[in-house]
């Protein structure tokens, strides 16, 4: 059964909230990690419910809005979100205070805003939404595990739409803690200065980006969802790669771009390097951690920039990795890995 993407919303550290532009003007920056683009929220939200909003909670609900008035969709019939962190920095924020607090006087706020869930929940209040809510946080995985339910939910005629999102945050504790646990492993970042992907580093990003899934095709339609697969430390992903394409009727040659998840770090550069030479040798290659930098759903990133690639036939200089952009644009592949664990496969294709 085709699923359609028919409403995109990106909040990023990039100039994505505006869907009929598409990355004409790339934003570099020098920081510890990238930070959100913050759009107007008051355009979005009204300004009594800002003040005891994160920042990550009003990005996620700005680009579910941006997402669900892309498509004219009023009310989803699921509401499915992916989160490697949650809302982190309230997290940091409830256990600061109950340590200098000494576990009293502690205020409400940011124990309810600490949840996973907090987004979802956020979204279904400021629509009265009742209908199915689900939150999943299994780290690289987190995104394609709600894309995941989505699409079963469409495909066995559950439901009619889904709101699907992918979000996290960084603060500067967790770059700490990051620094710390990744300065021991024999492929450790030490730094996360902008780089190019030849080079061992990377740099930490964050981001909202939401999609509505239909059964039914728009005029507002992007792309088809056509399948996705995920797997945990694979012994070959030429192989998985191959039969997940088999299984979809199509080869390496019907793939029009590959984008891949270089983030700069060279153990995981290989194991990219390894399936473009190997499967793609002639096919265009694609890349987006630059722009939003690595996080754990950072391929719903990769996502939003593949459904404009394919409704706008478009492929900014930006993202080109390897060769040369194709004259028609059919069929896309999104290989991400998170740590060389955790690796998803995401194909899409032209309406």
């Amino acid at each position: 059964m085709a699923i359609y993407i028919n409403g995109i919303g990106s909040i990023s550290p990039q100039e994505t909230k505006d869907n009929s532009t598409f990355l004409s003007n790339i934003i570099e920056y020098t920081n510890a990690f990238l930070p959100i683009l913050e759009p107007p929220y008051k355009e979005y939200i009204p300004p009594k419910n800002l003040r005891r909003m994160s920042k990550i909670i009003r990005n996620s609900i700005v680009a579910a809005h941006i997402s669900m008035k892309d498509s004219n969709l009023e009310m989803p019939d699921a509401i499915i979100t992916g989160t490697g962190l949650g809302c982190a920095l309230d997290t940091e924020k409830f256990l600061s205070n109950m340590t200098e607090n000494k576990e009293t006087f502690l205020t409400p706020t940011s124990f309810i805003q600490s949840t996973h869930n907090t987004i979802g929940g956020s979204i279904a209040l400021g629509l009265a939404c009742h209908n199915y809510n689900m939150t999943y946080v299994h780290r690289g995985f987190s995104f394609e595990t709600a894309l995941h339910d989505a699409k079963m939910m469409l495909d066995d005629g559950e439901i009619e739409n889904a709101l699907v999102g992918g979000f996290d945050e960084m603060t500067d504790k967790h770059i700490i803690l990051l620094k710390s646990i990744w300065s021991h492993q024999k492929d450790g970042v030490s730094n996360f200065q902008l780089r190019n992907p030849e080079e061992n580093g990377t740099i930490i990003g964050q981001g909202s980006n939401f999609f509505v899934l239909e059964k039914e095709k728009k005029l507002s339609s992007y792309a088809k969802l056509l399948d996705l697969k995920f797997f945990y430390k694979p012994d070959s992903v030429i192989e998985i790669i191959e039969e997940f394409l088999k299984n979809n009727k199509l080869n390496t040659k019907n793939i029009d771009l590959v984008i891949m998840g270089y983030n700069g770090i060279s153990s995981e550069t290989e194991v990219y390097d390894a399936v473009s030479d190997h499967l793609f040798p002639k096919t265009t290659i694609a890349w987006f951690k630059h722009l939003c930098g690595e996080f754990y759903t950072a391929s719903a990133f990769g996502t939003w920039m593949a459904a404009q690639i394919l409704q706008k036939q478009y492929i900014p200089k930006s993202v080109i990795y390897k060769g040369n952009a194709p004259t028609k644009l059919h069929n896309i592949l999104l290989y991400n890995q998170f740590q060389k664990n955790e690796h998803s496969l995401i194909l899409f294709s032209q309406c």
